[in-house]
Order: structure tokens, then C-alpha cells, then sequence
């Protein structure tokens, strides 16, 4: 009835778009090929965490703590890495950012937590560092981006992310089934090192 009653204009049709992953490309280098990475990091993550957790012997109700906290980091780390993007080149903070999620997976490796707290300090520090990576990237994007584009600048890093997000749980299986565990972490660390080197020569 509100609306029935209401002297306001139909919205205009909705005007479609079409993806172009080579404008994106001319656009930015950094953020096409970052968010495939990023997507084989957060996917892997995402859906094998569970698995890890209860490979290394934490009990059930620390498994969902698990794979809880690295989003809650993540969500919390948005508003410092977002604010520093803004003062600075972007992607030097994405390189900063998977600097640190290095140092987390290297932690996982090296010294193969099996308590509680050590493996939810980790897990924190971890997702704080790859959930604050995409939003990075869409930025940086949409800084180079041709106005009007946006919507194509999303969907695009959206679908690559998706492709990423695939390969991902492949690959970290696999890795897991040969080596253990760890072998999460080491597609994770594969994946940010490829960024952070490919950023790098971008800046170059």
C-alpha cells in the first residue's frame, strides 16, 4: 500500500554490462593478477581451516573458534589498512599486508602450534592479513579505472577472484595430502610470494 500510494518515478532500467578482463589488465597488472592470488590464499583457507585444525588435534569446539577468528581479524583490520591505502601507493600495502601474511604461514610451519592459544594467535594475525588484501585491490582498481566502469572493474576482479577461489582447496588439498597439514600454508605462502614479488616489479 506504501508504495501503491507513492508518487515516486520507477527507477530506470538497469544498463548491462559486459566483463573485459583486458581493460582490466591495461588498467591494473597488480589488481587482476592479485586477486587470483588472493583468491587461492582465502579459498584454501576458508574451506580447509577446519581440516587443519583438526589434523594438528584442537578439539571441535576450537575448530569453529578457528576458523571464526581470522574473519572477525580480518573484519577489524578493514578500517587501519583502509585508512593507510588512502595516504599512501596502494600497492605498497598490499605488499606490506602479504608480508605479514607470510610471516603468519611461515609461523604455522616452522613451528607447528598444537595448543589452543598459539594456534588462535596465528589464526588471527593470518586472517587479518589475507581478509584485508581484497579490499585493497578493489581500490587500487577502481583508482585506475575509466569512469563509468566500476561496475566492470568489480565484476571482473569478482570472476577472477572466483577462478582463484577454484584452484585453491585443489591445490591445498593435494598439498596437505602429500606433506600434512602444513601443506595449507605452504599454497598460501606460494600464492602471497608470487603477489608480493609481481607487486614489486610493478612498482618498479
Amino acid at each position: 500500500v506504501p508504495t501503491a500510494a507513492s508518487s515516486t518515478t520507477a527507477p530506470q532500467p538497469l544498463v548491462g554490462v559486459s566483463v573485459d578482463l583486458r581493460m582490466l589488465w591495461r588498467n591494473s597488472p597488480v589488481a587482476l593478477f592479485g586477486v587470483f592470488l588472493v583468491g587461492i590464499s582465502n579459498s584454501a583457507f576458508g574451506t580447509l581451516a577446519p581440516v587443519y585444525a583438526d589434523r594438528v588435534g584442537l578439539e571441535v569446539s576450537t575448530v569453529a573458534i578457528f576458523a571464526s577468528v581470522p574473519v572477525l581479524a580480518g573484519a577489524m583490520m578493514q578500517v587501519p589498512v583502509g585508512i593507510l591505502s588512502d595516504r599512501m601507493d596502494r600497492r605498497w600495502v598490499l605488499v606490506g599486508v602479504a608480508v605479514l601474511a607470510i610471516a603468519a604461514e611461515a609461523a604455522f610451519i616452522l613451528l607447528l602450534p598444537e595448543g589452543r592459544a598459539m594456534n588462535l594467535a596465528l589464526a588471527a594475525v593470518f586472517g587479518a592479513a589475507i581478509f584485508a588484501m581484497y579490499p585493497v585491490i578493489l581500490a587500487h582498481a577502481n583508482d585506475h579505472a575509466a569512469p563509468g566502469t566500476s561496475i566492470q572493474t568489480s565484476g571482473g576482479l569478482l570472476m577472477v577472484f572466483g577462478f582463484g577461489s577454484i584452484l585453491g582447496p585443489l591445490v591445498a588439498g593435494v598439498g596437505m595430502a602429500q606433506i600434512g597439514p602444513g601443506g595449507l600454508f605452504w599454497t598460501s605462502m606460494g600464492a602471497h610470494g608470487q603477489l608480493i614479488l609481481f607487486t614489486l616489479w610493478r612498482i618498479s
